[in-house]
């Protein structure tokens, strides 16, 4: 691979420094919806000349650009959510298309081909070592930060380093995010939700997330004072309890819907079994849970609604730890109704008419994670460490 592909040459990269393969390395993915700008301004701040002085560092800092088409039309997608197309056949489909074919169906393939190909020579160049990687966002609402991510114990360990909620398992309720990808390679992999679009804080925040990445790293030391500083920027001042948050359940929607969320929620507002959150198609929307709302959707594209969201237990959290570390999880794809998905390692079916017995509290426990459910017929499972 040319070297020009891992450098500011690269229209894609917005910030990059190579030190050494053998230290750790940060990769920051910026704009992957493109009505979500603050952080490619934050990152573009952040790594600006002006700036960069004055990080001594010790390790690799790439900062990659995201749907670059919708940034410049400033809309969350062109066709397709380029955080919902990485699944195995799309990846398949633009790495052919890379050796020598040309032209794709949507815009967004060509945006996951630069990507892919960009994050496979990272991986290939510093993939032996220590990483991270993270995915920068907004939302449509008033929020406090928090990091969504997929619940493995080496994500876990890392996200508890942040002092905001820590949403567990939000792959089981998305198709094909990016962070799922990365987290299939092997890797640790976080999102970072900043607050709303339009909030100025939003850029400081993700600032402040970035350079505690790079601290917990290794590639930066930030005294005490600094560590604090940045912590504080982090923190919620909606009196939101840090800590492992489990989501409950998923509002989805489609195109062709009429949804509107009624007006006045924020991220983690409690909410009752019964209360009303939104119009769908003019009927009203209730809350199967008592809970706290989740990602409230304000704005006009977007496949969920909303979620519901509940604190997790410490005694839960240490109990799947445990669990996850001794032979169990390896004997549950040798039971009746269970079989791995061919040409998948870390994937499964699951037949819920032969497999009753299972529940999702006890894939949950063993690390597995249902993304895929049919209750006539099967269950998709998938095996986090």
């Amino acid at each position: 691979m040319p070297e020009t592909l891992l450098t500011k040459n690269n229209p894609r990269i917005l910030f990059a420094h190579h030190q050494d393969e053998t230290l750790p390395t940060l990769v920051v993915i910026a704009g992957i919806h493109g009505n979500e700008p603050a952080s490619v301004m934050a990152m573009e701040d952040l790594f600006g000349q002006k700036n960069t002085g004055r990080f001594a560092f010790r390790g690799n800092v790439m900062v990659l650009k995201g749907n670059d088409q919708a940034l410049k039309r400033k809309q969350r997608y062109i066709e397709k959510d380029l955080n919902r197309i990485w699944t195995k056949e799309n990846l398949k489909l633009v790495r052919m298309k890379d050796s020598g074919e040309s032209g794709f169906s949507y815009p967004e393939l060509e945006e996951l081909a630069a990507l892919d190909h960009l994050i496979t020579t990272i991986i290939a160049r510093y993939g032996a070592g220590k990483m991270l990687f993270t995915d920068l966002h907004t939302t449509s609402s008033e929020s406090c930060a928090f990091l969504p991510f997929n619940d493995t114990l080496v994500n876990r360990s890392v996200a508890k380093q942040f002092p905001v909620p820590l949403i567990l398992g939000i792959e089981e309720y998305l198709e094909g995010p990016l962070m799922s990808h990365i987290n299939d390679l092997g890797y640790p992999a976080l999102g970072f939700e900043a607050g709303k679009h339009e909030d100025p804080d939003s850029i400081r925040r993700h600032q402040a997330f970035i350079k505690l990445c790079m601290n917990h790293l290794g590639i930066i030391q930030l005294t005490n004072t600094e560590k604090m500083r940045e912590e504080k920027c982090l923190k919620s001042t909606l009196d939101i309890p840090e800590g492992f948050y489990e989501i409950l359940c998923r509002y989805p929607i489609s195109p062709e819907q009429d949804f509107e969320m009624k007006p006045g929620f924020f991220n983690f507002n409690p909410v009752q079994k019964g209360h009303e959150l939104a119009q769908n198609n003019g009927k009203p929307v209730i809350s199967p849970y008592k809970g706290m709302v989740f990602l409230p959707l304000y704005q006009q594209m977007g496949q969920e609604g909303f979620f519901i969201v509940r604190p997790v237990s410490k005694f839960w959290l240490w109990l799947s730890q445990i669990l996850r570390k001794t032979f169990l999880p390896k004997m549950l794809p040798l039971l009746p109704g269970i079989s791995r998905k061919k040409s998948y390692q870390n994937r499964y079916t699951a037949n819920p008419k032969i497999a009753r017995w299972l529940n999702k509290e006890i894939f949950h426990l063993l690390g597995f994670r249902i993304v895929l459910k049919d209750p006539e017929s099967y269950w998709e499972l998938v095996k986090r460490e």
